[in-house]
Formats: C-alpha cells, sequence, structure tokens
C-alpha cells in the first residue's frame, strides 16, 4: 500500500480538532491551484519553491487552527474572534494570500492576487466572521513570515563561487588523508 504522507496522516490523525466542510476543502483545492500557478514561476528554484509552499501551508494551517483549536498552532498560537467555518475559510485565503504577496510582489502578481482574494471573500456572507477570519489569516502569515524571512531570500540569482579546495602538501601524497581503519 502506497499511500503519500498526506493521506496517511489523514487515516491516522484523530478527528477531533478537523472540520469536515465542502466548502473549506473547495477553497484549500483553489488555492493551492493558485500557488502551484505561481510557485511554477520558481521553477529553476526548486529549493525556495519548496520552503514558499511549506511556509504558505504552515501559515494556513495555523490560522484555521486558531478559530476551530486555539492555541494549538505551531507558531501562531493567538485564538481567533470568530468560531465557526466562514473564519475558517476567510483565515485560509488571508493566510495564503498575504505569503504568495509577499514572495511575489511584482504590481501585477499583486493586482491579480488582490482580485483572487477579493472573489474568494466574496463568498463569506457573515461580514463578522469574515473579518475575524481575515485577521486571523494577516496574523498567521505575518508570524510566519517573521520566523522564516531568511529563508525565502531567492539565492537563485546569486553568483556562486566554487568551494576553496584545501591546497596539498607536498609531503603528503595524493589521497593520504583517506585511510581505512581495519
Amino acid at each position: 500500500m502506497n499511500l503519500p504522507s498526506f493521506q496517511f496522516l489523514q487515516l491516522t490523525e484523530s478527528s477531533v480538532t478537523t472540520i469536515s466542510s465542502p466548502k473549506l476543502d473547495l477553497i484549500a483545492r483553489t488555492w493551492e491551484h493558485i500557488a502551484s500557478r505561481y510557485l511554477r514561476r520558481l521553477e529553476s528554484n526548486r529549493i525556495l519553491a519548496g520552503r514558499v509552499r511549506s511556509i504558505r501551508l504552515l501559515a494556513v494551517h495555523d490560522a484555521i487552527h486558531a478559530v476551530i483549536d486555539p492555541g494549538n498552532g505551531h507558531i501562531y498560537k493567538s485564538p481567533s474572534e470568530g468560531y465557526t467555518t466562514e473564519a475558517a475559510f476567510a483565515a485560509a485565503v488571508r493566510a495564503s494570500h498575504d505569503v504568495l504577496v509577499s514572495v511575489f510582489g511584482d504590481a501585477a502578481s499583486i493586482s491579480d492576487l488582490g482580485h483572487l482574494l477579493e472573489e474568494s471573500l466574496a463568498l463569506v456572507g457573515n461580514d463578522i466572521e469574515k473579518a475575524a477570519g481575515e485577521t486571523s489569516g494577516t496574523e498567521s502569515a505575518a508570524a510566519y513570515l517573521q520566523a522564516f524571512a531568511p529563508l525565502l531570500v531567492n539565492h537563485h540569482t546569486a553568483v556562486r563561487r566554487a568551494p576553496a579546495l584545501r591546497p596539498v602538501s607536498s609531503r603528503e601524497p595524493a589521497g593520504a588523508g583517506w585511510r581505512r581503519s581495519a
């Protein structure tokens, strides 16, 4: 049986802190697609793309947990003022948006992500829950961006130097540093 780790964790994880909502599942998939579309731009730097993906998912996780299971986030542990699925929905959307905007900060990306955010949040009918969720999402994303800012630097374009090689001593034959211990 070859289950990917995410599916395996879903099978073994207790469902006490997990909410099941088709609306929340749909928005999670939608923003996963949006994030994938943006992360393809970093195709040549898989390490940076993986870091952005991970930070985004963790920020979304903590934002949702601020609503449904306060205090059990990884970095962001503040409780949300909201308590419904709509607040969790808004928190997930806002956290995802904020992480992506911090990485893809050009005017066209900010505009596109802003429109996608507005469309997604328009699905939330309760303005009080929407505002509470957005606050949790913004704070969660900010906590992760602050904690992991050094990891989001794109080293892809930097000129890399060859590693400095240790000069071989004239007395030491080549390969003498390696000896078999028996």
